[in-house]
């Protein structure tokens, strides 16, 4: 009985020495059996664990480049909009500068006009009766002279 504990060797038949030995060896590759299992199931839950972090490793970098992504559009989109507002600016300012110019360029030709119609004028010399234009009478050299008597017509002082 078991109750009497383990049985001497030598108080055993032959046939349960050997059903003995069969089922102790089946225990020991049991034993081994379990250890390996233990062995690999300690490692796959150190592999788990090291997958844990790795995908939290993960999902941090991946919010990190998500908040990039979103401070990279707002920046992009305030750019845009600093070079809209620079544009519209730019076009009003040379719109601007184009009627300022356009304005100019009028009176130029206004005073072009006044001046031509000017220098045609003709003054009537006192002392040879010759009719000058004033824009002769105004050139240098002999500014204010009669072309042809050179008397004094126009004082330019």
């Amino acid at each position: 009985s078991l109750a009497a504990g383990a049985p001497h060797p030598e108080t055993l038949d032959a046939w349960e020495l050997a059903v003995r030995k069969v089922y102790e060896q089946h225990v020991l590759r049991l034993q081994k059996q379990m250890l390996i299992a233990d062995s690999k199931a300690l490692e796959m839950g150190l592999n788990v664990q090291d997958f844990r972090d790795q995908i939290q490793r993960q999902e941090e970098e991946k919010q990190d480049l998500s908040d990039q992504v979103s401070s990279t559009k707002k920046e992009l989109d305030s750019l845009r909009e600093d070079m809209e507002a620079t544009r519209k600016n730019y076009d009003g300012q040379l719109g601007m500068l184009t009627e300022h110019i356009c304005a100019l360029s009028a009176r130029l030709s206004e005073k072009d006009a006044s001046l031509a119609s000017l220098q045609a004028k003709k003054v009537l010399c006192g002392r040879c009766g010759m009719w000058n234009t004033m824009g002769k009478l105004l050139a240098e050299p002999g500014a204010g002279t009669c072309q042809t008597c050179k008397e004094k017509v126009l004082s330019t002082d």
